[in-house]
C-alpha cells in the first residue's frame, strides 16, 4: 500500500461527489478531507485487518470487496465497493469489528482521519444522522447478500457475483477476477465455478477476454441470478 499525501483533487472530489456523503456542505466536507491521505492499493493488498486499527477508505477507483471472519477463520464476502463508496464505517464508528477489505483491482482511496471523523461526527448532529442512516442500509445489505448465498444455488450465486464484479470497458462489461476469487466470493471451491462458468460460455452469455471475463448478455445473466433464466443455460 502506498501512500501519498492528499489534496482536494478531481479524483478525491468526484469520489465525494458519488458517495452519500455528497449531501454535507462544503465546510465540513473540506474538514473531513484535511487530513486525509491519498492511498494507492494493488489487487489482492489488504486495506484493512479485521480487529485491527479503525481504517475508513473513500474510494477513487478500483473495486474492494468486504467480508467478515468466522471464528474458524473462514470467510465471506459480504458486499462489494466502488468508486464513491466508503468502506471501514462500521470499525471506524465501533472499534473491534471482524471484517476485512481487500482490493479486487488496482485501487485509489482516501483514508480519513478516524479520531477527525469522530470528532466531527460526535458535534455534528447532520453527520451523526447520515452515518447512522448509511450503516442501517449496510446491515440491510449485508442479510440480503447473505441470504442469497445462503439460499440461491451456486449458477445463481455465481451469475450475481459476475455481475457484481463487473466494470465498464471499452470492450464492455468486464470481470477482471479468476476463477479462485469467484469461488471464494460465494463460498465454493474452483472446480464447481468453472463448470457453471462453463455453461455460460456455451450459451454465449459470458467469453473469456484478456482481462478475465466478458459479459455479452447481462440481462440474461440477471434472468439466472433471478432464477428466472435457468432454461437458458446449455447442459
Amino acid at each position: 500500500m502506498e501512500y501519498s499525501s492528499a489534496s482536494l483533487s478531481s479524483a478525491v472530489l468526484t469520489a465525494w461527489s458519488e458517495s452519500f456523503l455528497a449531501e454535507l456542505p462544503g465546510e465540513t466536507r473540506d474538514v473531513l478531507l484535511r487530513d486525509a491521505t491519498t492511498v494507492t492499493v494493488s489487487a489482492g493488498s489488504v486495506i484493512y485487518q479485521p480487529f485491527g486499527p479503525a481504517r475508513l477508505a473513500l474510494l477513487h477507483r478500483g473495486q474492494a470487496r468486504v467480508k467478515v471472519l468466522a471464528k474458524n477463520g473462514r470467510a465471506a464476502t459480504i458486499r462489494y465497493a466502488g468508486p464513491g463508496d466508503l468502506i471501514g464505517l462500521p470499525s471506524a464508528i465501533a472499534s473491534g469489528a471482524n471484517e476485512t477489505a481487500e482490493a479486487v483491482t488496482d485501487c485509489q482511496a482516501s483514508m480519513l482521519n478516524v479520531a477527525t471523523v469522530r470528532r466531527v461526527a460526535s458535534t455534528d448532529a447532520r453527520v451523526a444522522w447520515l452515518f447512522a442512516h448509511r450503516l442501517a442500509k449496510i446491515v440491510f445489505e449485508v442479510v440480503e447478500f447473505l441470504s442469497d448465498d445462503v439460499f440461491d444455488t451456486v449458477q445463481q450465486r455465481v451469475s450475481r457475483h459476475l455481475l457484481d464484479l463487473a466494470a465498464n470497458s471499452p470492450d464492455g462489461l468486464i470481470v477482471g477476477v479468476d476463477q479462485q476469487v469467484l469461488a471464494d466470493s460465494i463460498g465454493s471451491v474452483r472446480e464447481v465455478v468453472a463448470r457453471e462458468l462453463k455453461k455460460l460460455r456455451d450459451s454465449a452469455i459470458i467469453e473469456r477476454h484478456p482481462d478475465g471475463l466478458r459479459i455479452n448478455a447481462p440481462e440474461r445473466l440477471h434472468r439466472i441470478a433471478d432464477n428466472a433464466g435457468n432454461s437458458e443455460l446449455a447442459t
